[in-house]
């Protein structure tokens, strides 16, 4: 019986995961992402008491507020993460059968980083999550603070949910154009001295405060170690 030499024949799929698999290889190996892939803290279940307990300030008294810095995430996943804070925040109070006696306020610097106008599918936890906040956390004590110096490329649905507004110096002619759309039209005209406000001046429009109010924050002691203070 003589055997032929086989053929080897390739299918429709063959070479496709190719790309996938050193991309994931290449992720495993970057030590930016063990925070994720390779946690060294919290490798288990019963770690999520003690990380609910740090995330909503009831880890220490003296500091009942949290900060979470996202500086050394990769930006491929910082949606992801900033998702998963938005529906920590949203989840914890939902259930939370005190949420009367517990609020929650989530403040979400550079918010155009992470809740962008554009509906990116790399954005969508993110926008869904904050945006979910925005429109039912008021009723189980959960408020949503967005920051932002470009707030016509933020999520127009949290904008849009915003009752108040704290506005500093805005010289652009968009975010102008933006913001005049958002707040009341009786005090839409108020937009127009945003461009002429000092350093540390602000203007308060909206639910928070009676009549528009032009003030000037403190300034910060120690100061930071900035260019622009």
């Amino acid at each position: 019986m003589v055997l032929g030499k086989t053929k080897e024949i390739k299918g429709p799929n063959y070479g496709v995961f190719d790309r996938f698999i050193m991309r994931l290889e290449s992720k495993l190996n970057d030590i930016r992402y063990d925070f994720l892939l390779k946690p060294k803290i919290r490798t288990t279940s019963s770690s999520l008491v003690g990380l609910l307990r740090d995330f909503v300030g009831l880890g220490d008294p003296k500091m009942p507020i949290t900060v979470i810095d996202l500086s050394s995430v990769p930006f491929d996943v910082r949606p992801t993460v900033a998702a998963q804070i938005g529906r920590l925040a949203f989840e914890f109070n939902y259930w939370n059968p005190q949420y009367r006696e517990f609020p929650i306020l989530l403040i979400c610097e550079e918010a155009h980083a992470y809740i962008p106008r554009d509906s990116q599918s790399q954005f969508a936890g993110a926008r869904k999550s904050m945006e979910r906040i925005a429109k039912e956390g008021r009723k189980y004590g959960v408020g949503l603070a967005v920051v932002s110096q470009r707030p016509h490329e933020v999520s127009e649905t949290v904008l849009s949910q915003c009752g108040t507004f704290l506005c500093l110096r805005i010289t652009n002619p968009s975010d102008q154009s933006y913001i005049r759309g958002l707040v009341p039209e009786s005090e839409q005209d108020l937009v127009d001295i945003l461009s002429g406000l000092g350093r540390g001046e602000v203007m308060a429009l909206g639910e928070a405060v009676p009549m528009p109010s032009r003030f000037r924050f403190y300034r910060p002691d120690p100061v930071p170690n900035s260019d622009d203070t």
